[in-house]
């Protein structure tokens, strides 16, 4: 996995010593509560695990989000594009310039015509990066459990064209 180099920011793999950052941002009930596959209270268990699933190969590439700050957050890009930061670091652009920097990527380096994604319902931030990298609703919105809550919400499902992110470029 190479490293992705933006403006403000460094898109590298997640390693061991990101632990307990990741661990201390992702303990923040608002910030998991809009994540799929992340349990509250999250545990150094739970990063290990995560580590070890990208680690043996999973379809999934999960990368930190590194500021002058440190690691900020993660995006991951596999069948679809999924990201988090810590609240901290949220409504400062951080997460359209490292989502953008790895939906540009994909685009360059697959076949792909398309990539999805998708938000929770009243997850307007979220809805807000993904507009901005010019994805746009489906028309399909699944009922997705949120571990974090422990309850299944609607997910809202957007798809990124190859030609949509070319003309956007």
């Amino acid at each position: 996995m190479e490293v992705i180099t933006t403006k403000r920011l460094i898109l590298r793999p997640l390693a061991g010593g990101d632990r307990d950052v990741i661990v201390q941002l992702l303990n923040d009930i608002d910030v998991s509560r809009w994540l799929t596959v992340v349990p509250h209270p999250y545990t150094s268990a739970d990063f290990d695990a995560f580590l070890h699933f990208l680690a043996e190969g999973a379809k999934l590439e999960g990368l930190a989000v590194q500021s002058k700050d440190g690691v900020i957050g993660v995006v991951g890009i596999g069948n679809t594009l999924g990201y988090w930061l810590g609240a901290a670091y949220q409504n400062k652009g951080y997460m359209t310039e490292a989502a953008g920097a790895l939906v540009d990527r994909f685009f360059h380096n697959t076949e792909a015509q398309s990539l999805g994604s998708g938000y929770f319902e009243g997850n307007t931030a979220s809805f807000g990066v993904l507009k901005k990298l010019g994805f746009a609703p489906t028309g399909v919105i699944v009922p997705e459990y949120s571990q974090a809550q422990g309850v299944e919400l609607p997910l809202i499902k957007v798809s990124l064209s190859r030609d949509d992110w070319r003309r956007l470029k």
